[in-house]
């Protein structure tokens, strides 16, 4: 039995991955063609909010060009036990952005982000030990207390340097 249920939360494991994965590197592909020119900016289906911020998606290539990379090495990374935690990160960064977005200006893609980033969510829950690990050797210490003095110093050499800064630029 213990046999069956572990290939089944492999399956369904795997089954996730592929799903956000394959979604993701789609919609960054088509990113740059989607947001080509102006025209689904003036539709009459559209809520206002949706009309504008798809001209300002469509304003300039380069911005739905670079989101959709970060979707597609996003989508990419999943695929790899490697970079699956640095893949979960980046496309939670992504979605969030869009779910933000879309909740804002009341796009009718809204549901689909907060799928895909519950997906996601449920990937880093299977890999719960890993992502555990992978934040405490973040915010590991060798030597704590020498460590947090010389924190310490470096915010406050930021902190002045951050006050000429404003002065200055």
């Amino acid at each position: 039995m213990e046999n069956i249920k572990e290939k089944l939360k492999y399956i369904i494991y795997w089954t996730i991955i592929f799903i956000v994965s394959i979604s993701m590197i789609v919609y960054g592909i088509a990113k740059p063609s989607q947001f080509a020119d102006l025209t689904n900016s003036t539709s009459t289906n559209l809520s206002q909010g949706h009309k504008v911020m798809w001209s300002f998606y469509s304003y300039s290539l380069i911005y739905p060009i670079i989101i959709g990379l970060f979707e597609i090495v996003g989508g990419i990374t999943l695929l790899f036990y490697r970079t699956r935690i640095l893949g979960c990160i980046l496309l939670t960064v992504i979605l969030s952005n869009v779910i933000i977005q879309d909740f804002v200006y009341k796009v009718t893609a809204l549901n689909s982000a907060i799928f895909y980033q519950v997906l996601v969510l449920i990937i880093l829950l299977f890999d719960f030990k890993k992502l555990k690990n992978t934040v405490m050797e973040l915010l590991k210490f060798q030597n704590k207390k020498k460590n947090l003095l010389l924190m310490i110093i470096a915010l406050c050499i930021a902190l002045v340097i951050k006050f000429f800064e404003t002065k200055i630029l």
